[in-house]
């Protein structure tokens, strides 16, 4: 799996070309800097760690908050399988407006122009719930 030494994964063996894992393997989660340490997909088998990456990366590029201090949000998105997103919601405040509109700017900044891409089309569900994390120590 991409990364394999920081996710947990369920070993059998042949490789996987649509996940990057060997077959079999399920990814589970991130590890730190700018990769999947801020986005969780509770629920949900997505064995597609570079769609995750995408979304990070997506997301970071049009974050960039005026308040410096290290707060952090989560938030709540539900992605379609065109790579539009609705039900955006808090999880978790920052206790700053300011700061929780650009990471709720962020969020639809990206979506808008789809740049995190449909679905893969291996994931059969027509939505992937996304649980989004804004730490600016972790989104650099």
């Amino acid at each position: 799996c991409v990364g394999e030494t920081n996710h947990e994964v369920d070993s059998n063996s042949q490789h996987d070309e649509r996940s990057g894992c060997a077959k079999g393997r399920r990814w589970r989660g991130g590890g730190p800097g700018t990769d999947v340490a801020n986005i969780r997909t509770e629920g949900i088998d997505f064995p597609f760690p570079g769609y995750l990456q995408n979304i990070v990366r997506q997301v970071r590029l049009n974050f960039s908050p005026t308040d410096k201090s290290l707060r952090t949000a989560e938030v709540f998105f539900l992605i379609r399988r065109d790579g539009s997103s609705s039900g955006f919601r808090f999880l978790l405040r920052s206790g700053s407006y300011a700061f929780d509109l650009e990471c709720q700017g962020a969020v639809e900044a990206a979506s808008a122009s789809k740049a995190w891409g449909p679905l893969p089309a291996g994931f059969m569900d027509d939505v992937l719930p996304v649980i989004f994390r804004f730490d600016p120590k972790t989104l650099r």
